[in-house]
């Protein structure tokens, strides 16, 4: 078994993962907060450090607090040892993820790649990329060689669902956006036919149908939001009370009452004379 299908990383891939956020983090730093005390990685018996997906949370929250608070390595340290929790403390210091989602070029996109070059490309297990294919939401194409693919234009899937799993959201709990991609999708194929028509020889089809998609998107994507918003804010802690409903039906009530009395007032006025 690989050292990427044993969930660990190697501290080359761990320093390629975070050095776009961190451009000046190295091998030598990552060992000088291991003689720090601040992560403790794994040892092969030969004694080649090996890197678990907890130990990177670790060490991004690490240097995320360095690059951002100032924070010295004893307090950073003392911080780390009182979390219950790396991922509630990785919220509460603003670090979802420090670097920007990273857009690939198109040709990398379009490319299929072997699974295994994956780990140093994209910072994740081979058997999480395994989890997502058997939940539906990539895909593992096999050569005829019987080599196993990926294609590129799955990376955005990957880099999402890996740092959802930051928030303990595994691919098995994302099934439900595949069917809902599934039933979507072909909505937005019927809209878009209508719009464009099925020829395919305007040059500019192309970016047309890139925009209509995105305006598409992004109106669905309000709505979607918004219900979600609502009903996760309607069962934590915004319920309206019922003593909220009274007050309101009490202020309409009034309301209602004095532009009744208004208008009743205008009706009694006496009427002009006649000249």
């Amino acid at each position: 078994m690989s050292v990427a299908e044993r969930s660990y990383l190697s501290i080359g891939q761990v320093v390629n993962l975070l050095r776009g956020a961190y451009p000046d983090l190295s091998n030598s730093k990552i060992r000088f907060l291991e003689d720090e005390g601040l992560i403790t990685p794994h040892r092969t018996p030969k004694g080649y450090r090996q890197y678990s997906k907890e130990d990177v949370d670790r060490l991004e929250v690490i240097l995320h607090l360095q690059k951002t608070r100032y924070m010295p390595l004893n307090v950073i340290k003392d911080r780390l040892e009182g979390a219950p929790d790396l991922s509630q403390l990785a919220f509460e210091v603003g670090l979802l993820s420090d670097a920007p989602m990273k857009t690939e070029p198109k040709e990398t996109k379009q490319k299929l790649h072997p699974i295994e070059d994956l780990p140093d490309m994209l910072g994740v297990e081979i058997s999480f990329l395994r989890s997502l294919a058997e939940n539906d939401l990539i895909r593992i194409i096999k050569s005829p060689q019987n080599r196993e693919l990926v294609d590129g234009r799955e990376f955005v899937i990957i880099r999402y669902a890996s740092e959802l799993a930051r928030f303990h959201i595994e691919p098995r709990n994302l099934r439900q956006y595949v069917s809902a991609a599934n039933r979507e999708s072909t909505m937005f194929e019927q809209v878009l036919i209508g719009m464009l028509g099925m020829d395919t020889s305007d040059e500019d089809r192309a970016a047309k149908l890139e925009r209509a998609f995105t305006k598409l998107h992004d109106l669905t994507d309000g709505v979607r939001t918004a219900l979600i918003r609502n009903r996760v804010f309607e069962s934590l802690n915004a319920e309206i009370d019922d003593a909220d409903v009274d007050a309101v039906d009490d202020a309409i009530t009034a309301r209602a009452k004095a532009m009744a009395a208004a208008d009743g007032e205008g009706d009694a006025s006496p009427a002009p004379r006649a000249r």
